[in-house]
């Protein structure tokens, strides 16, 4: 990952942004450059907003599993991007720093035997696209399927956000 990203896609200010984004522009507050590069492809943010609001305000897991997966997926992609953003949302759902800092560590331990089989499942995930046999079993033990698969989708969706984020060379907002 290059340390000074170029620029590749510039965030679309809101004024120029088409108008089959006006729904969605009211339901993100704030708008951040993550949907102003997005609006550069309307048909996409328009596709996208329905999972992205299914993870951030819905879907089944506690917000503050959902943080740890989204802030882990941030720091195993090297997304300072998402990192910064969900640092923020993830002390607004209860983490303290240093269960936030813990999962930069090679091998993170959660605060629980669950928080611990989220993060081992988002490794695996993240690494090899799939879960192997005994982190499925230790999901099972504590999420229903239908958290199972949230956290599979919220691990997919991130890591398709970073590469959005590192490839377009996109930037804090200041």
């Amino acid at each position: 990952m290059p340390d000074d990203p170029v620029l590749r896609i510039p965030p679309l200010p809101e004024s120029e942004w088409a108008p089959s984004l006006s729904s969605i522009r009211s339901g993100l507050q704030p708008v951040l450059n993550v949907h102003r590069v997005m609006a550069n492809h309307p048909e996409l943010l328009v596709a996208w907003s329905p999972i992205r609001n299914h993870i951030a305000t819905g879907g089944s897991l506690l917000p503050r599993h959902r943080e740890l997966i989204i802030l882990r997926v941030a720091h195993r992609a090297g997304s300072e991007y998402e990192w910064h953003h969900h640092v923020l949302r993830g002390r607004a759902v209860g983490l303290a720093d240093h269960e936030i800092e813990a999962l930069r560590a090679a091998t993170p331990a959660g605060t629980s035997e669950e928080e611990t089989s989220l993060l081992v499942a988002t490794d695996e995930l993240f690494d090899g696209l799939s879960l192997s046999d005994s982190t499925w079993g230790a999901l099972r033990v504590g999420f229903s399927l239908e958290q199972i698969l949230d956290v599979i989708v919220t691990v997919g969706v991130y890591v398709t956000l970073a590469m959005v984020i590192g490839a377009t060379g996109m930037s804090i907002e200041p």
